[in-house]
């Protein structure tokens, strides 16, 4: 994205490598009990809502699960992209566990909730259930763990919440989105729902969690020949998507600084650059480029975003009239780089966003979008200082994508499904999952 976020570390680009010709007769939910591995309960409510000391807070409930289908991969972790949060590694077992794995987290009075229809957040890329939506703030921050996110606010406002942790940070989204699958399932359970047969959940999502929601709810697995993989059930009744990439990125792609800042920086990020010129050497970009197995959940998410009317940029340009820029986008060897180009990458990730666009949400499922104007990112480790530490200028963007992207309603209607709105917000990227009057507008609209 234009203006580039030239350290950022929070690229929220989206997955999956096409798994195509898989075929089975057992589906992966016949391989899911929803009986934990392992159980993290609060011992009371008062240490629930005081204790910040205990394994569970500020949740009621924390469960391991894993699916036992044998088809599901061991992803493979980027040596600086292990889960690194002790509450989250706790409870999924381990810093760099198996894809099978994830976590199921219960908000305080889910069992006594007013609202008929539970509400299961689903995150993003580098991140998990309580850094995104519990304890937003961040963790450089001193209060941190006083901080309070959008699933207080749901729960104070007579919802029982649910969130789901993810294995990998950058994993595979039609997997993530078979966790989904999962999760709600567990869920039934919890509730004593099992044989409700309108049971339906809402799902929250921030970022690259779009995608996995998406993966799910429209049957990805089924559309790449991945039988095994639960096809959509019926059981979702509404979608928020907070800035989701509903219609892609082509970040690693657009940007030669964006590279080069990454490459220079030693940053753990996706890059379109297989090898650079650095320090007049030239260095293969290894664990960072995309190709490197390391990325599945973002080469689904590549997609031209000049498709959907973003232009390049002054910040596209570069010094030997364009011609890195022109490599970097379709491929080949410039002075200054290589890359594989952006449609390899769109190859390698299943054309995952075309076919999602193409297909559509079910009629039934019906559409929020929350997406961010401010198109600066600041450096979190100084609280008290505004430190830019990258920007998306090449059209109105959060920082890092672009609000064509996150409010590619077309996308989503292919089927009838209905967009119940969309709402702008002058907040970047990461603010979108702080900020109270978000809140305010999801809890409205999950009422309806």
């Amino acid at each position: 994205m234009a203006g580039v976020n030239f350290l950022k570390p929070l690229v929220c680009i989206t997955c999956a490598l096409g798994f195509i010709g898989f075929i089975s007769i057992s589906s992966a939910t016949e391989y899911f009990t929803g009986e934990p591995l392992a159980i993290f309960e609060a011992e009371n409510s008062r240490s629930v809502l005081e204790s910040s000391t205990n394994d569970v807070y500020p949740w009621a409930l924390i469960e391991r699960h894993k699916d036992k289908h044998p088809r599901f991969p061991r992803e493979a972790f980027h040596s600086k992209l292990e889960q690194f949060y002790p509450q989250t590694v706790k409870a999924l077992g381990s810093k760099s566990p198996h894809s099978s794995v994830f976590a199921l987290y219960a908000a305080p009075s889910y069992l006594t909730a007013r609202h008929p229809n539970p509400v299961l957040l689903i995150h993003g890329a580098n991140d998990d259930a309580t850094r995104r939506y519990a304890h937003p703030k961040s963790t450089y921050a001193e209060d941190h763990t006083q901080s309070t996110g959008l699933m207080q606010h749901l729960a104070g406002a007579g919802f029982s919440v649910f969130a789901i942790s993810f294995s990998h940070y950058h994993g595979d989204n039609i997997f993530q989105g078979e966790q989904i699958a999962n999760a709600i399932t567990r869920i039934r359970q919890l509730l004593g729902k099992e044989s409700d047969s309108g049971f339906q959940v809402d799902l929250v999502t921030f970022s690259k969690g779009a995608m996995a929601a998406r993966a799910y709810v429209q049957s990805a697995g089924q559309e790449y020949g991945m039988k095994f993989i639960t096809p959509y059930r019926g059981d979702v009744r509404r979608i928020v998507f907070q800035c989701g990439p509903l219609g892609g990125l082509d970040t690693p792609f657009r940007y030669y600084m964006y590279n080069l800042s990454i490459a220079s920086n030693k940053i753990p990020a996706p890059m379109g650059a297989s090898s650079m010129l650095l320090y007049g050497l030239w260095k293969d970009m290894g664990e960072n480029h995309i190709h490197s197995g390391f990325w599945p959940g973002q080469l689904q998410m590549i997609h031209d975003q000049r498709l959907l009317g973003v232009k390049d940029g002054v910040l596209s340009m570069t010094t030997d009239m364009n011609h890195s820029a022109k490599i970097l986008r379709e491929g080949g060897t410039s002075l200054f780089l290589q890359s594989d180009g952006l449609e390899k990458a769109r190859i390698a990730g299943g054309r995952m966003i075309e076919m999602l666009n193409r297909k559509g949400l079910p009629s039934s499922v019906s559409a929020v979008i929350v997406a961010g104007t401010h198109h600066v990112i600041y450096d979190e480790r100084y609280e008290n200082w505004k430190i830019p530490i990258g920007a998306e200028l090449a059209a109105p963007s959060d920082g890092l994508l672009y609000l064509a992207s996150a409010t590619h309603t077309e996308g989503l209607t292919a089927q009838g499904a209905k967009i119940q709105a969309v709402k702008e917000f002058p907040l970047n990227h990461i603010d979108l999952s702080r900020n109270q009057e978000v809140f305010d507008f999801v809890v409205s609209e999950l009422k309806k």
